[in-house]
């Protein structure tokens, strides 16, 4: 997974690209232009030059409030293309199913709840599973990418009752099935 963002920073300015993962990192979030400039470690001039690019592209959207300009994600198909390449959180995901779905006996992997920046829900469904080894998985992720995997193992009985008990009502996402 590392080698597609090496590739994307070799085919593209990679201020550009930093600036765009600030922007789909912090999708509710407004920035001054001097804020965009600092957290994405670009010059201010590059990044005027490249804010404007992207707002004429619909990539985010400028907001006045008087003499101020804020700068926010815009939600649109653009931003939805875009977070297939570039979103970190997503890869990570993928990474760590792919880690675990090598580890015996598990069937299921299901992302539960809201994905969030640096942080994920995991439901692990299975027997036997060695809850040893995903929490080294778990530990090693965290340890790399600063990214929190919370992680529950269950059997498909146990899974089965708690979702008839309403336990797990909420937004659930099939990540991996055997």
């Amino acid at each position: 997974m590392e080698n597609n963002s090496q590739l994307l920073e070799n085919l593209f300015d990679s201020k550009i690209l930093r600036i765009i993962r600030l922007f789909l990192v912090n999708k509710e979030r407004q920035f001054y232009l001097q804020e965009i400039s600092k957290k994405a470690s670009v010059p201010i001039a590059s990044t005027f030059r490249i804010v404007r690019k992207l707002a004429n592209l619909d990539i985010i959207r400028e907001i006045r409030i008087r003499k101020f300009r804020l700068y926010q994600c815009a939600n649109n198909e653009n931003i939805s293309f875009l977070e297939t390449f570039l979103k970190q959180g997503k890869r990570i995901i993928d990474s760590f199913v792919g880690a675990v779905s090598k580890i015996g006996n598990i069937e299921q992997v299901i992302l539960y709840g809201k994905e969030e920046e640096k942080k994920a829900n995991i439901l692990l469904i299975g027997r036997n599973i060695d809850s040893s080894r995903i929490k080294q998985v778990a530990n090693d992720f965290k340890e790399k990418y600063s990214f929190i995997i919370t992680y529950l193992c269950l059997e498909r009985e146990q899974y089965e009752q708690m979702s008839a008990m309403g336990l797990y009502s909420g937004k659930k996402k099939m990540l991996f099935r055997r």
